[in-house]
Order: C-alpha cells, then structure tokens, then sequence
C-alpha cells in the first residue's frame, strides 16, 4: 500500500477526530446534564447515580476481547471502522433511553415501563449503562488501533493530541448547545435532547471513518510482507509487569492522578446547585471554562516539552501541582460561597490538567516495546478506566455521606471533598518520581522526527 500524501493526511487526521467528537457529545450529556438532574432535580441519592455513571469504567478490560475479534472477523471488509460505528451507536441509544428510566427512579423504583418488580428502574439503569460500557470498549480499543494502523508512525503522538482535544471541544460545543436547548429541567426537551444522541453521534462517527480504512485484502498483504514475533502470554506478560517497579509506579502514578482529578466529575453541578444556586444551564458553563483551560495547557505542553526543552517528568509534575492548587482554590471558594473563586479555580484546574494529561499520554505511548505496545497501553488504560470508575462511585458516596446525611453543611461538605481530591492528587507525584524510564527524563529537541 502506498503511503499517503500530506493532504491525504492532513484530512485522516481530522476524520479520525470525528469520533471523539462524538463521545464529547455523549460525555456532556451524562456527566454535566443527567448527574446534576437526577440528583438534584429529581432527588436520587447521589451515590446511586454515580455508581451508575462509573459502571462502564469497569468494562475496560474487555477492551483487548473486542480488539481481537476485530482482528479475526472483518465486517464487510474493514477490522476496525464497523466495530467504531457500532460501538458507537451502542453507547449512544444507551444514553437515548436514559430519561425514560431516570423519572421512574426517582418516582417508582420497583416499576419500570409497567412491569413490577423489585428495584425495576434501577435494575434497567444498570443495564442501559452496562450496554453502554459494551459500546464505548468496543469502539474505543478499535478507534486507537484505527489511529495506530492507518497514521505513520510519526505522526501518531500529534494525532493523538489532536483526537483528546477534539473530545474537550465536542464537549463545550455540546454544553454551549444543551444549555441553549434546555436552560432548565423541563423533561420532554430532556426526552428529545437525549434522543438527539443517536443521529448526532451515528452522523459524526460515519463522517470519521468513511474511507479511512482500507478493505481487509490490503491489510492481509501487508501482513504477510512482515514475519511476526510470537508475543509472551498473557500471564507471562502480567508476571513480567508485576515485578518491574517502574510499571507498578507509573500504575500508581496514573491511578492516583485520575482518581484524585476525577472526583469532582459528577457532583461539580451538583455544588453550583446546592451551594451557589445555579440553575441547570449555568452550572453546565463549569465544563465549558476548565475544558477551554484545558485545551491551553495541551497547546503549554506543547511548546514547553517538545519545543522548548523540557522533560516530560518535570512538566507534568508542574501541571500536578497546578491540580492541587486549584483544588484547594475551590475548596476554599465553597467556604465563601464565591462563584468568581470557583471559576478562577476552574480555569486554572483546566490548564494544568492539560499540562499534566498530554505529558502522561504521550509517555504512555513511549513507555513500551514494540512487540507488546498494545498491551502495555491496555495497562495504563485499564489504570485510566479504573480510576474513574472507582472515582465516580466515591464521590457520590462522599456526598451522601457527608451532605444529604446532614453531617455537614453544603459548603463545608464539598469543602472538604475538593480538599481530600487536591492531597490524593498531590500523592501521585510520589510514585511519579521513583518511575525510572528514559521517556520521562529525555529532553526532546525541535527538530526531532517525532515531535508532537
């Protein structure tokens, strides 16, 4: 297969985008819109609903069952694209039929679309979400391969950049327009937005991979044109990986700084609620505002790693600190009930998220061998999910626990939660210092072929 031209490129890049697009889209919806409804509007228990959005976190490892039936059966003669597609579109009806499950929750629990049984609507939001999980492995393991198989090599760490930015901009374009759409909690233009997920996602994920791959017979000749080395098993590969510290500390590192980071998800439209009164569209804003922060830290680290001669450990020990900074900043604005806090917190938790987010992902991508890199990606991935599964589950039980128990006073409570995720995200840098890996300490140079 011949290689690609420049412009040829230039648009693969972009399309390869498009899906991430789409998973803003759908990510807005559930941890901006439904979270802050079904738990302030509609009065669940905020730790109901935050387990439920950190289910599909934990259908992660499943990723590597979905990247190898892809591998084995081609639909209509691509690997990787159907599986996107469909994935996709999982994940989007999924969230679809969320607004007809969360009412009977709040109302009903032990009925469900008239059929009576015990805890009924939250047996089907578990489902609903569960297929959800099911659809996002299955297209995200399949988008990354995608990337790996039709981007040259040299290119992929700035693809890679690209596509995490695109999922931040879908999510604020989509915010701007959910809050346009449904400033307050009104349920039939709940009904109708969330119906919207099926076209807007299935339109954006058809556009992105709509003649990226090429048909399965040139992917068998380019296999045969190389002589494979047999890869380890899979539980020699985990042996291998439990006894060395640098894959264990960055483990760790990675587990930490997204648990920590990540608290705050689900419950920040929850405080605007609760402790600044903000309606529905304006705590929808609080996405938008660290998600802008976010996309100038990405555009920082690049210019400070690999333009401006900085190693990678030390700019995102920079972007952690900035992380717990903020975090204490907000913590501190719940105190005083002062909104001008609260987004200066934000801007400034977005910026160094991005710092520290693109400086991991790229040595995620270096730290590996070429005959196991998607394993050791599946690794740190499977670290990301699980963090985020077990965060979003945390934070409403902190909630719960500390707020709706009336313990303590809104304020106070969210207080100290933001203040409990600055120490956890602060302690990541403990396990990042001791991983000892050349991809951390290397001093990219301009000119180098690689660069991002």
């Amino acid at each position: 297969m011949s290689s690609p031209t420049g412009a040829l490129l230039v648009i693969r890049a972009f399309q390869l985008t498009l899906p991430r697009a789409a998973a803003g889209w759908l990510f807005a919806l559930l941890t901006s819109n439904f979270n802050r409804i079904a738990i302030y509007e509609l009065g669940i228990t905020a730790a109901l609903v935050t387990t439920l959005l950190g289910l599909y976190h934990f259908l992660s490892p499943f990723e590597v069952v979905y990247g190898r039936l892809a591998d084995r059966i081609p639909i209509l003669g691509r690997h990787r694209s159907p599986y996107v597609f469909l994935g996709m579109l999982l994940s989007a009806c999924a969230v679809a039929a969320l607004p007809a499950i969360v009412v009977p929750m709040s109302q009903d629990p032990h009925s469900i679309f008239g059929i009576a049984f015990p805890y009924a609507s939250y047996t089907a939001g578990f489902l609903v979400l569960t297929l959800f999980g099911i659809g996002f492995s299955m297209a995200g393991s399949n988008h990354l391969a995608l990337v790996a198989e039709v981007m040259p090599e040299h290119t992929r760490g700035l693809v890679t950049a690209l596509i995490w930015t695109m999922m931040i901009l879908g999510m604020i374009l989509s915010l701007v327009f959910i809050r346009s759409y449904m400033p307050d909690y009104d349920h039939a233009k709940m009904q109708s937005l969330y119906i919207l997920s099926i076209p807007v996602v299935g339109g954006l994920v058809f556009l992105g991979i709509l003649g990226v791959e090429p048909h399965s017979k040139h992917r068998r000749a380019v296999r045969k044109s190389h002589t494979e080395k047999p890869h380890a098993s899979l539980r020699e590969f985990a042996v291998a990986c439990s006894k060395d510290s640098a894959v264990r500390n960055f483990f760790c590192y990675i587990f930490l700084f997204m648990f920590g980071y990540s608290l705050q998800n689900n419950i920040i439209e929850v405080f605007g609620a609760q402790v600044l009164g903000m309606t529905v569209g304006e705590t929808g804003r609080f996405q938008q505002i660290w998600g802008s922060g976010a996309i100038v830290g990405m555009f920082a680290m690049g210019a400070m790693v690999f333009r401006g001669g900085m190693n990678k450990r030390t700019a995102i020990t920079i972007g952690i600190s900035g992380i717990g900074a903020a975090l204490f900043l907000l913590a501190y604005g719940s105190l005083q009930a002062d909104s001008d806090l609260v987004n200066v917190s934000l801007i400034l938790m977005g910026f160094s998220n991005g710092l520290a987010l693109v400086g991991t992902l790229t040595s995620m991508m270096e730290f590996s061998t070429d005959a196991e890199r998607g394993a050791y990606i599946g690794i740190w991935g499977m670290s990301i999910a699980f963090a985020s599964g077990f965060s979003s589950i945390a934070s409403g039980q902190l909630v719960t626990a500390l707020i709706e128990s009336g313990l303590m006073y809104p304020s106070n409570g969210f207080a100290a939660i933001f203040a409990l995720e600055a120490l956890i995200t602060l302690s990541s840098l403990w396990f990042l210092l001791r991983v000892k890996h050349r991809c951390f300490d290397a001093v990219p140079t301009a000119t180098a072929s690689g660069a991002v």
